[in-house]
């Protein structure tokens, strides 16, 4: 299997851009996270929807349990009514990441695991979001 980030590295060499291959995380991720907390209900959180948000983190104690989306959410509310807690919604799973990692490999660890969300976390804390769409798109694009 072909690695994806050593592909882009190669396009980026090619293309006459190095520094594409070492871009980090932070420069392509969504920067406005708000987490919820699986105790939290799916009317609550689905507020986080109406405004506009996709992806929701979902963290306990510090801890990244998973991301659920606008989708799950609806489903969940459909399935099991809005006093239903999001601990009852399909989540996706998360991998953390720091802020400085190189999207390359953010990238390839996220087509590894096709079904992740990276949250990039700075000291402790949720600071941004990514999809492997949304790195696809930036890299691409900055090529």
């Amino acid at each position: 299997m072909v690695r994806l980030g050593a592909v882009f590295a190669a396009l980026a060499k090619k293309l006459q851009y190095p520094a594409l291959a070492t871009v980090p995380v932070s420069a392509a991720m969504l920067h406005r996270v708000e987490t919820v907390s699986p105790d939290q209900t799916i009317a609550e959180v689905a507020q986080l929807c109406v405004r506009g948000t996709q992806h929701v983190p979902v963290v306990d104690h510090g801890r990244a349990l998973g991301v659920v989306t606008k989708d799950a959410l609806a489903h969940a509310l459909t399935a099991s009514g809005p006093g239903a807690t999001v601990a009852m919604a399909e989540q996706r799973s998360v991998i953390t990441v720091a802020p400085s990692t190189s999207a390359t490999e953010v990238l390839e660890h996220l087509r590894a695991h096709p079904d992740a969300v990276a949250l990039v976390v700075d000291h402790g804390s949720p600071v941004g979001l990514v999809t492997a769409e949304q790195l696809e798109d930036y890299l691409l694009r900055a090529a």
